[in-house]
């Protein structure tokens, strides 16, 4: 199975070493004014520059439409590691990736995730059906999507959204997890756009086109969102767990 990693800014990104040890292939989408700058493996050059991460998501998209994959997992390029939570936190390996895609593969979901570190202790359940986001490590259903991601907005989130309205939707296994630094905390990424706040202007506009499911709502130092994913999937009459 192939992995595809839009990656920016990263040159040293070593991600790709976790899922080449499972036995994935990793493709690399890299801008135009940076190709020359990565050393890793399967470089494809994504015409464009500067052009956000909604671009980058719908180039790996078409591609993978172009190359007829079935399945192919998106995932961000400063991922750490991977684990399980059973009653403790346990550090362990990108073979996670395998055997939720055995499981996924059975089911009619559009997109599929993983928890992160920070909340797979709290989970009560082992898995989510349309009832929590995903993004960063996700699994798209490639042949049954037939959506984009959308420009200045929080673009994982809104296409969480679509799956829901437009598909199926979206099933999350909360016991396995990926561990990557604090978001905007490290170099290049996504870090210029959230010290330029333009996730301001996203979460505005996420809450614009999914109103009244998605609220702001004001943290300490940022602007977030609160979601009621459960009723918005409710009122498309999709399954909630």
């Amino acid at each position: 199975m192939i992995v595809c990693i839009p990656t920016k800014g990263r040159a040293e990104t070593n991600t790709y070493q976790l899922f080449e040890k499972a036995g994935f292939t990793v493709y690399h989408f890299i801008e135009p004014q940076e190709y020359d700058e990565y050393d890793v493996p399967n470089k494809i050059n994504i015409k464009q520059n500067d052009m956000g991460i909604s671009y980058v998501r719908n180039f790996m998209l078409s591609w993978c439409k172009q190359k007829k994959l079935k399945w192919s997992w998106f995932c961000d390029d400063d991922i750490l590691h991977f684990g399980r939570f059973n009653g403790k936190t346990t550090k362990t390996d990108a073979n996670e990736l395998w055997e939720v895609y055995e499981i996924a593969k059975k089911l009619p979901f559009e997109m599929v995730g993983i928890g992160t570190r920070a909340f797979s202790w709290t989970a009560k359940k082992n898995i989510s059906i349309n009832s929590n986001f995903v993004e960063g490590c996700v699994m798209l259903h490639v042949e049954k999507i037939n959506w984009k991601y959308r420009d200045n907005t929080k673009e994982d989130r809104d296409f969480c959204l679509q799956c829901i309205a437009k598909g199926h939707g979206i099933i999350r296994f909360n016991k396995i997890f990926y561990d990557t630094p604090v978001v905007g905390s490290n170099k290049g990424g996504l870090n210029e756009w959230y010290n330029s706040k333009l996730d301001y202007e996203a979460s505005k506009k996420l809450v614009l086109t999914w109103s009244p499911w998605i609220k702001l709502k004001q943290k300490k130092t940022r602007l977030d969102i609160k979601a009621d994913l459960s009723g918005f999937a409710k009122s498309c009459m999709r399954k909630v767990i």
